[in-house]
This record gives structure tokens, sequence and C-alpha cells, in this order.
């Protein structure tokens, strides 16, 4: 048999495998009966133009044959890529990388083997066209990746990316690559706004999406040198064109792993505040207070307390809040923040401490205050006025007095005392014969000139209007018969 006629009968016993074998360890079989046929004239061309009309080709079949040395898996890459059927091959070649191969030993083989193929021709700087295949492969494999939902987010699926570290088929400077390009790919998934930072820090603890992802980056990080990490973190170019969730997994991930190293955190971070009033930069001063945040967060001290702390060390006497130009865009920053903040205590330590600042500065100063109360009463529960109507008669019961949040209140929330906390107290009813409580508590009220007189009359023939419907639903007739009668 002639070399040509070798290699059309090795790709017809390939194509016939393919369409009609459904084990893998059959596939495997024709492959190794494919490799005993070759000699050293098989016409290769032949043969990879027959196999490649096959339609959506596995990529399991394509790898056993370069583990074979049939057909180098270079060469099946290149002539991919000029195909139509590329993306097709690139979704299946991802699907297999995040694959759960627990069970299949055969799979789990080629799945090691193709991630560890693609890290190492992707990184290794040669700059061919191969190169650029495999990158863009991994490209579109991390997306998959980074999208995977919590319930979908498992170690057995991150089993063939982990073992990276430990099957010695990639050299260090490789992984280093690759672990750096990781991290930058995670920053780059998706465009998220700075501030969407700010809302999910306090999450960080939990499983919650996107913190399902942080176990992943933590592998990856424990690869690289923790100043090549806080470059990445504090890179001047990191504005709104990443994704600021995925810049706190990072950063949380990386204060996990390096605890003792957060001090490298805090001292890139003062550098960053002072840049960001040299340059009145606000999204640099956003970064800065999401970082001080952060590390606050895995303080032995209590969050608020943490926070509190750290804010007042680095605002509290800084040479900028006493120049009225840095006092405007500092007050600036925060109020844009405070929307977003969802943690009452640290509203509320910002009241109590406040800032000394110029002079000609304490009216933006006043209206920060006054958004500061605001956001306070937005996150307070709302307590329903029944249940204040309900405590305050219980007081007043007890010591006859007129609890002072109604004095209060009718002066400093007098829109909710007449229009919310009175209508409520003041709904009709029949008022016992012998008053009340409440009827006492309403007379008082009254009296004191707390309950406008119109208002009050109002209620009084409202609650008239009661005891008439109820008597007109009585017979008084029937009241004086007898039960004989």
């Amino acid at each position: 048999m002639t070399s040509f006629q070798n290699s059309l009968v090795a790709a017809k016993m390939l194509v016939d495998a393919i369409e009609n074998i459904k084990e893998d360890h059959s596939l495997f079989k024709v492959c190794m009966d494919i490799r005993s046929m070759m000699n050293w004239n098989f016409n290769f061309k032949e043969f990879m133009d027959i196999v490649f009309e096959v339609p959506d080709i596995k990529i399991d079949i394509l790898w056993n044959l370069h583990v074979l040395q049939v057909l180098p898996f270079d060469v099946s890459l290149t002539k991919l890529k000029s195909e139509a059927v590329f993306d097709k091959f690139l979704q299946s070649s991802c699907n297999l990388c995040l694959m759960d191969t627990t069970n299949n030993e055969a799979l789990e083989f080629i799945q090691l083997g193709l991630i560890t193929y693609l890290v190492n021709k992707a990184f290794n700087g040669t700059g061919e066209e191969i190169e650029k295949v495999c990158l863009s492969i991994i490209q579109v494999f991390l997306k998959e990746l980074f999208s995977l939902r919590k319930e979908d987010m498992t170690k057995e699926k991150m089993k063939a990316l982990f073992s990276l570290w430990k099957c010695g088929l990639i050299d260090n400077k490789t992984l280093l690559e690759f672990c750096t390009y990781f991290l930058h790919q995670f920053l780059k998934n998706k465009t998220v706004a700075m501030l969407e930072a700010y809302i999910v820090q306090e999450h960080c603890k939990s499983h919650d999406e996107p913190f399902h992802m942080t176990f992943v980056i933590e592998q990856i990080i424990k690869n690289l040198m923790p100043d090549d990490v806080v470059c990445i973190l504090f890179e001047a170019d990191l504005e709104n064109t990443i994704n600021w969730k995925n810049y706190i997994v990072i950063l949380e991930a990386f204060i996990r792993i390096h605890d003792c190293e957060s001090k490298i955190i805090l001292r890139n971070n003062e550098d960053l505040v002072k840049r960001s009033f040299q340059h009145l930069n606000q999204n640099a001063l956003k970064k800065a207070i999401i970082i001080g945040r952060q590390t606050a967060l895995h303080s032995k001290e209590a969050f608020p307390m943490a926070y509190k702390q750290w804010f007042l060390n680095q605002f509290g006497n800084s040479v900028y809040i006493k120049n009225p130009q840095y006092v405007s865009f500092f007050i600036q920053v925060l109020s844009e923040l405070v929307p977003y903040e969802r943690n009452i205590a640290i509203i509320k330590m910002s009241l109590e401490r406040p800032l000394t600042i110029p002079s000609e500065c304490q009216s933006i100063y006043n209206d920060y205050t006054a958004l500061l109360k605001t956001r306070i009463k937005d996150l307070e529960p709302q307590i329903q006025p029944e249940d204040i109507i309900s405590k305050l008669l219980v007081a007043y019961q007890e010591t006859g007095k007129i609890p002072s949040y109604v004095m209060e209140a009718s002066l400093m929330q007098k829109n909710y005392f007449l229009n919310v906390f009175l209508p409520v107290l003041l709904i009709p009813r029949v008022i016992p014969t012998v008053p009340d409580v409440r009827e006492r508590f309403i007379e008082e009220l009254h009296r004191i000139g707390k309950i406008p007189n119109v208002i009050f009359q109002k209620y009084k023939t409202a609650c008239n209007q009661e005891k008439q419907k109820l008597l007109a639903g009585v017979d008084m007739d029937c009241i004086f018969l007898d039960d004989d009668t």
C-alpha cells in the first residue's frame, strides 16, 4: 500500500470511528491504530484535509492525535483558525477546560493536557501565530470562568486550573505571566462603576457573588509576589473602565492571604490620597476611601471603629483640610458616597466628630451634614406611627406627663407631626364615657397647643358621628323588654 493510500485509509478509519463509535476509549484505540499505520512518507496533508472535513470535530480527538504524534495540535489549531467552525471549536475547548472530570480519568488527562498546552504556547514570548491563537482561546476560557454563577463555581470544575501549579509541565516564568494576565482579564471583565464596589464591600466575607470567585483569585495571588499584586491594584489608569466589584474581590483576596503585608496597601494608599488632592482627582480619592474601608473590614477592631480610626488618621488633621479648595473637593467626594453608604454606624460616626474646616467652607459642610442626617433617616428602621403612639400612651399613663418625643417632633419634625402622627392619633372612634388614657392624652395635647383647634374640633365631630352610627344600629325599645315579652 502506498503512502497516499495509507493516509486515505487512516483518515477513513478515523472518520468512520467519529461517526459510529461513542466510547472515548474506542476512539483512542482507533487513533493508536492510525499511529501504527504511519511510516516515514505518510501523507499528512491528505490525512488532515479529510479529517477536517468532519463537521464539529471533537477536541479530544485532535488531542489524542497530538499525544500519539499523528497530527500536531499546533497544526490543528492553525488549520481551524482559518475555518468557519473555529468559534464552535473554541467554545467546546472552553467547555472542556471547565468540565467536572472527577469520574473520567481519560477526560481529566485531556483537560489538564489542553490547559497546560494553551498556557505554555500563549505565554512563550515567541510572537508566532500559534501564540496568538492560544491566547485568544485562553481569553475566551477566562470569560467563561468569570461568568460562572455561584451554584456553578465548584472546586471540581477548577481542578485542572489549580493543577497547573503542581503538574510540573509549566515553568515558573510562564506561570507568573499567566497569573498576571489572569488578574488583568478579571479586572477588565465587564465594566462596573466604582461606586458599585462601595456597595458590595461589606459582603466580602460571604460567598455571594462576586465573592464566590475569591477562592480562585486567592490561588492566583498565592503564586505572585505581593509587590506585583499591589502594583496591579494601584495602577494609575484604573478608572471607570474596569469591573470595580472584581477589584474588591482581588483586594479582599490579597488582604486575606497577605494580612501581614497589609501595611504595603496602606502606604500606597497614603500616596494615592496625596496625589488625589494634588490633582483634585475625585476617582483617585474615591478609590483611596474604598481601599481604606476594605483594610478596616479586616482590622481586629469592629469595622465601624476601625474605619473611623483610619478615616481620622488619614483626614482628621490633614493639611489638605485647611485649604478651602481642597475642602470643597473633599466634601464633594464624600457627598457622592453618602447615598451608597449602608452602614448607619459609619454615618453617625461622621456626625459625632465634625471635621475642623475653614470658615468659608462652612456652608458646603453644613449641606454635607444635612445629607448625612437624611441618609440616617433612610437607613433607620421605619417605625409605624401606631407603635410610637402605643409606647407614648404607656409612658403618659405611668408619668402623667407628655413625653419629650412629642414636644421635639412638634417642633423639629413639624411636617411629620401634623401630616402623619396626628392623623393616626386622631382616628375617629367612640369615646368612652369615662375618658381613657388615649383621650386624656389627646385633650392634654390640645390644651398645651400641640393640636390645632381646627383639627381638634374636626376630630370631636368625627367621633360624635361614630357614636351616632353606633346608636342608630341599636333598637332602644328592645333594651327595656323582658325575655318573656
